[in-house]
C-alpha cells in the first residue's frame, strides 16, 4: 500500500473539477433562464436576502458535489471518476474501504472552505455587481477559508506526511492501486 504523491491528488481533482465545472456552467445556464424567463421576478424574490442566496448555494452546488464525493469514495471502489483516472483510491488506515459514514466526515470537512467562501461572499452589500464594504466578520471569514485551504495543501506535502486534515479526522488515507 503506497500512499499517493501530492501531483496525483491534485489531477485527480483537476480531473473531477471538471465534471463540477460542467455542472455548474449548466446551473448558470438554468439559473440564467430563470431570471430571464416568466418566472424571473419569482426567482428575484427567493434571492432576496443573504441567507437565501447562501441557503440555495449551498443546496445546488456544495450539498451536490460532497454526496458525489461522499458516495464514490465511500463506496467498495473507494474512488471519484478523477481518482480512478490517475489510479488512486480512498481507504481506512488498514487499507479497508472507507464506508459511506467516514467518507462523509471526509466530504464534510474537504467542502468546509466552499461553503466559508459563499457564506462570506453572500453577505458583501452588493455583491456581486457593486460590492460595498464588506462586514468585517466577512473579511476573517473569507481569510479563515484561505487558511484552511493553504492547510489543506501543506497536509498533501511530505510535511505532513501526505495526509491532509481531512484524511485525519475521517482516519482515512489516498493511496496507489
Amino acid at each position: 500500500m503506497v500512499q499517493a504523491q501530492m501531483w496525483l491528488r491534485i489531477k485527480a481533482f483537476m480531473f473531477d473539477y471538471l465534471g463540477i465545472l460542467g455542472y455548474l456552467v449548466a446551473l448558470a445556464v438554468a439559473s440564467l433562464l430563470l431570471t430571464l424567463g416568466p418566472f424571473g421576478s419569482d426567482w428575484s424574490g427567493l434571492l432576496s436576502t443573504p441567507l437565501r442566496k447562501d441557503l440555495l448555494a449551498f443546496l445546488a452546488t456544495v450539498l451536490p458535489v460532497a454526496t458525489y464525493f461522499t458516495w464514490n469514495e465511500g463506496s467498495a471502489a473507494g474512488a471519484t471518476w478523477g481518482k480512478r483516472r490517475v489510479g488512486l483510491k480512498v481507504v481506512d488506515l488498514d487499507g479497508q474501504p472507507l464506508g459511506k459514514r467516514r467518507a462523509l466526515v471526509r466530504s464534510v470537512v474537504k467542502f468546509v472552505p466552499w461553503q466559508m467562501a459563499h457564506t462570506a461572499l453572500f453577505n458583501i452589500p452588493g455583491f456581486p455587481m457593486a460590492t460595498g464594504n464588506p462586514p468585517n466578520w466577512t473579511v476573517w471569514l473569507l481569510g479563515g477559508m484561505w487558511v484552511v485551504v493553504a492547510a489543506y495543501l501543506v497536509g498533501l506535502t511530505p510535511l505532513s506526511g501526505g495526509r491532509t486534515i481531512y484524511d485525519r479526522l475521517s482516519a482515512s488515507q489516498v493511496i496507489t492501486v
